[in-house]
């Protein structure tokens, strides 16, 4: 058994499926077969063609999206435990100073 993303018209992961890959050709839809190559597939996320890899949604406006198809915010950092990302200052603000 494997597990597939169905992906809509706009490739993004509209549900998960574990399915037989000798059955798959019997859904309707397009499914995408999740791998370590595509990287982990959520409701949600989108599937870019061109790397072949499911991307998450895009936390904060300008937060960028890495070499690993992760994103980061503009310091570099992924997330910071015990902080919070301030979009307005772009900066990481301690949870106690909200």
């Amino acid at each position: 058994m494997s597990i597939y993303a169905k992906i809509n018209s706009d490739n993004i992961v509209e549900n998960i499926i574990e399915c037989d890959d000798t059955n798959i050709s019997e859904m309707t839809g397009k499914y995408i077969k999740v791998t370590e190559q595509t990287k982990k597939a959520q409701i949600g996320y989108t599937f870019d063609l061109n790397n072949v890899k499911f991307i998450s949604p895009k936390p904060f406006e300008s937060w960028l999206l890495n070499d690993s198809y992760d994103w980061e915010s503009p310091t570099g950092d992924k997330f910071i435990l015990g902080k919070f990302w301030d979009e307005n200052s772009q900066e990481w603000v301690n949870h106690s100073e909200e």
